[in-house]
């Protein structure tokens, strides 16, 4: 792509979490893969068995359960048993309770990668700096943001969850923290659907973090070629601060970076 003066005029940087910060993606597509292994071990045709679970299932398991791993368990259950309608058969119960073990190895808090909080101490103390992600379950979220040390860099009432990312939330976080003009806002993040687009659609900057096995959810047609694409968080913040020299965010405005006493707690947007 164009690149762009990240640099130049940016009020807010909105970074997301998932694959972003934190491996979260690796553990869900090995378990799928694991579960298309099992459905082509009973039998089911591999090509088959894709289509039922990604262009049917989890879609409606998203609409039912929303984005985190707690829509696997009835997703992955349910793609078994569809197959087997599909064929007359009927379900082994054995086969199910393999299903539904598969999904819950997913549920827990994801490692950080390398590099990853540490560049992001250094993005907060040279530009404000928000945690902007999202999930069905806000709470569970919440926790697994906490147990990655990233609220030990942005303080909870810099963290917005919301339940899906769309153009209208994108809008609704800026008019949270107080950015008026969205073309003063740059996204950090994984997704072209979840973070890419809604920010370029809302005339927002963005970067996108690219991974090498994108959910197939996210694999979506950018709405412009307007945004900078990188191969991790460091490079990103690379980037948005360059060599780093000069005055930080905290030396200009006399606020320290970091988790400060009494501050607020992190934004739910539930509903």
């Amino acid at each position: 792509m164009n690149g762009f003066d990240a640099r130049n005029g940016v009020d807010l940087v909105l970074v997301d979490f998932d694959d972003t910060l934190v491996a979260t993606g690796p553990r869900f597509q090995n378990a799928r893969r694991t579960l298309f292994e099992l459905m082509v071990g009973e039998g089911f045709d591999p090509d088959r068995a894709h289509r039922v679970h990604h262009d049917e299932v989890d879609r409606e398991m998203l609409e039912l359960h929303g984005l985190g791993p707690f829509r696997l368990e009835p997703s992955f259950r349910e793609t078994y048993r569809r197959l087997c309608a599909l064929e007359g058969r009927t379900p082994d119960p054995a086969i199910v309770e393999r299903c539904v073990a598969l999904a819950r190895d997913v549920i827990g808090p994801p490692p950080c990668y390398d590099g990853a909080i540490e560049a992001l101490t250094r993005l907060a103390a040279a530009l404000d700096t928000v945690l902007y992600t999202q999930a069905g379950d806000p709470d569970y979220q919440l926790d697994c943001v906490r147990r990655s040390g990233v609220m030990d860099v942005i303080p909870p009432d810099r963290v917005r969850v919301c339940t899906r990312k769309t153009t209208a939330e994108f809008h609704a976080a800026l008019v949270h923290f107080g950015v008026p003009d969205p073309g003063r806002a740059c996204m950090v993040g994984n997704s072209i659907r979840s973070d890419i687009n809604p920010a370029l659609s809302a005339g927002a900057r963005a970067i996108l973090i690219e991974v090498d096995d994108p959910w197939i959810f996210d694999q979506v047609e950018p709405v412009s070629d307007a945004f900078v694409r990188v191969r991790g968080f460091p490079e990103a913040v690379q980037h948005l601060v360059g060599d780093g020299k000069g005055e930080g965010r905290g030396e200009r405005e006399g606020e320290g970076v970091g988790r400060g006493e009494g501050e607020g707690e992190a934004g739910v947007v539930r509903g």
